[in-house]
């Protein structure tokens, strides 16, 4: 499979559908090549969702005008207005589960992986110093003393990858991202005010579903936030209603 980072299905008999026949017939193949052009822009976006404040600068980056732009994502049904802020395609979305599906598969083997590395590593080290008994006390001490180390260094590496409050803080010192986060919310400058209980519920659903692994760098956590408010944050604040997360015991 090509990189996830930049793949999703596509069709071949797409330009048949009756939507892109009508699209061809009124716009022409610039319109149709508008099309693609904006499901490949939402494939890029972490929610598959785009603003429609920004078409402008998306008509002027692809030598295009603005009104054949809006005119494609508004007049065909090839997409849907979310809020008069955002524009998206239900196709897309539905084509990206069984992918993101894929993608949680591979973090969850590749943690497995990880783990069974880290316990052969553990009993090669055990094995070596039971051999070291009968030749060096001296070797038997540094064995021990190295081992001791790097359990440590385990230890803070796994710290690294996931630190509630760290993430917290990190997220909440980006102000672009902070100002990204109001612009999609479909709160506004509102939302600003919300985030830092919008994080830590966010952390509690990361934590309460075991992917706290998954998350490696702050890219990540941006990434999930914006996921998880999309699907489950902002439901939870227009019901008024507060979700349950439970969080295992370690």
């Amino acid at each position: 499979m090509n990189n996830y980072n930049s793949y999703f299905p596509h069709d071949s008999n797409a330009k048949d559908d009756p939507k892109c026949v009508l699209l061809i017939e009124q716009l022409g193949m610039e319109g149709y090549g508008i099309y693609w052009m904006l499901v490949e822009t939402l494939r890029d976006q972490p929610n598959y969702r785009y603003p429609i404040i920004l078409i402008p600068a998306l008509a002027r980056k692809y030598n295009t005008t603005a009104e054949k732009v809006k005119a494609v994502v508004c007049n065909y049904g090839l997409f849907f207005i979310e809020n008069e802020e955002f524009f998206f395609s239900t196709s897309l979305i539905e084509r990206m589960k069984p992918l993101e599906a894929k993608r949680m598969l591979a973090s969850k083997a590749g943690k497995a992986s990880a783990l069974k590395r880290k316990n052969n590593g553990c009993s090669t080290g055990a094995q070596r110093m039971f051999n070291g008994c009968s030749t060096s006390k001296v070797k038997e001490s540094k064995v021990k003393e190295n081992l001791s180390l790097k359990g440590e260094s385990v230890r803070e590496e796994t710290n690294k990858v996931f630190a509630p409050q760290s993430i917290k803080e990190q997220l909440l010192s980006d102000e672009t991202w902070k100002e990204s986060a109001c612009m999609q919310s479909t709160f506004g400058i509102s939302f600003m005010s919300m985030l830092p209980d919008q994080i830590d519920k966010f952390i509690a659903y990361i934590v309460s579903i075991g992917e706290e692994q998954t998350i490696s760098s702050l890219s990540d956590a941006k990434r999930r936030f914006t996921y998880w408010w999309q699907n489950y944050g902002r439901k939870e604040v227009k019901n008024e209603k507060p979700e349950e997360y439970l969080i295992p015991s370690k």
